[in-house]
């Protein structure tokens, strides 16, 4: 047999009852206080008087409500990616169906949607590290790898929320010299709260 929850509101405190309690616990808040003081700092009355100003807070809070009601706010201001709100269902399934991750070995960082290799370059070819946000209408930051190999100018395109880039991030300031730097790491920052604009963070030292 469950138990149905009573559908009738809580009945309010009436507000005469709460400017009495407000009263009796900052008297009693008052002379715990007093009595603290010239009592060498009694334990004993430090803690009366720590409890009565508690409740004399709570009771100013309960009339405070009664007489002027708080504001209900429009929006709960919830942390959203950008543009989530806009996508359909539809839209959501088939960005995700796109969704580029990077994947990396001892020898070769690679991109790679639904199981498919898209792009790589290997390690010993990286010379350069750049983080580009374009003018859209949604910015995304995009990490770009790039250097020259036997093919000519290569590299790989890694969007802020591709899977596995925090692990690459981690792996960049071992395999790249001189990446970890305060330097490049401020640089970092501040590309994250840009809106657009290209911030180059590294470039390999000459041999």
């Amino acid at each position: 047999m469950s138990v149905q929850p009573d559908p009738r509101p809580p009945r309010e405190v009436p507000v005469l009852f709460s400017l009495l309690g407000l009263v009796a616990a900052l008297s009693v808040g008052l002379w715990a206080g007093i009595h603290y003081m010239s009592n060498e700092a009694s334990l004993f009355y430090g803690l009366i008087a720590g409890l009565s100003f508690g409740a004399t807070f709570a009771f100013g809070q309960q009339i405070k409500n009664r007489l002027v009601p708080p504001k209900v706010r429009k929006t709960d201001w919830k942390v959203q990616a950008p543009g989530a709100a806009e996508l359909s269902p539809t839209r959501v399934a088939a960005q995700q169906a796109r969704k580029i991750s990077v994947e990396f070995d001892d020898e070769e960082i690679r991109t790679m949607v639904r199981g498919a290799k898209r792009e790589g370059i290997a390690w010993s070819a990286v010379d350069d590290v750049t983080i580009r946000i374009s003018d859209d209408a949604l910015p995304q930051p995009q990490w770009i790898l790039a250097g020259k190999s036997t093919e000519g100018i290569k590299g790989v395109l890694v969007p802020n929320d591709a899977d596995g880039l925090e692990a690459l991030m981690e792996a960049m300031k071992t395999r790249l010299p001189g990446y970890d730097d305060d330097k490049n790491y401020e640089t970092v920052i501040a590309a994250m709260s840009a809106m657009e604009g290209s911030f180059h963070i590294w470039h390999r030292p000459a041999a």
